[in-house]
């Protein structure tokens, strides 16, 4: 993993999952098993989500984030390549949400994971589920146990994910924008004002 803690690329997820807890290390066999890195290594396929940062509740996906320049070329070859691996089916979406451009989802089962892929054509490190990921990450790394306890709370009560840390942050308005904004926060900083937040 990175020196600093975070999970900046691919190779650092996975070297996190490798050595996580029982469900991530599930989770690592798994990609590594079907094959789907490979399959989406032109699309350099990044996980993300809940399971990494462990958060994740039963029936939580593992989501892979890709950067497709041309989306319909990356639906057919999802068409092409994914069968392979078990039935699956693909969403568009015009990207209707602050700062998102049109995208498509791909779900399908592997083994007993759900699994996501979202393609969109900006790169990984721009897109908003990265950044939510890394700035919650960076939370629950100040917030320790009990911040993971508190959040899989709210989510095991039906919370979605930037909705439960806008909660536990106490912040108004929007949550995926709210959580945006934070992610541009150095670490430092952001630690400095989640501590004036929460007891967490």
């Amino acid at each position: 993993m990175a020196q600093s803690g975070e999970m900046i690329t691919t190779a650092d997820v996975m070297a996190h999952l490798a050595t996580g807890n029982e469900r991530q290390q599930d989770a690592y066999r798994v990609l590594k098993s079907s094959g789907l890195l490979d399959i989406l290594a032109d699309y350099h396929p990044y996980p993300a989500g809940t399971v990494p940062i462990d958060i994740d509740v039963p029936g939580s996906d593992l989501d892979l984030l890709c950067y497709a320049e041309d989306l319909d070329a990356f639906e057919a070859e999802m068409h092409d390549q994914i069968e392979a691996v078990g039935e699956f089916r693909c969403i568009r979406g015009d990207g209707n949400l602050p700062d998102q451009r049109p995208y498509v989802t791909c779900n399908l089962q592997v083994g007993h994971w759900p699994v996501e892929i979202f393609a969109q054509s900006v790169p990984v490190n721009r897109q908003n589920a990265y950044l939510h990921m890394l700035v919650e990450w960076r939370l629950l790394q100040l917030w320790g146990d009990a911040g993971h306890l508190e959040i899989r709370r709210l989510k095991q009560a039906g919370w979605k994910t930037e909705p439960a840390f806008a909660s536990v942050l106490g912040l108004q308005g929007d949550p995926y924008v709210n959580m945006l904004h934070l992610a541009e926060m150095k670490r430092e900083d952001l630690w400095n004002w989640a501590r004036s937040r929460t007891s967490l």
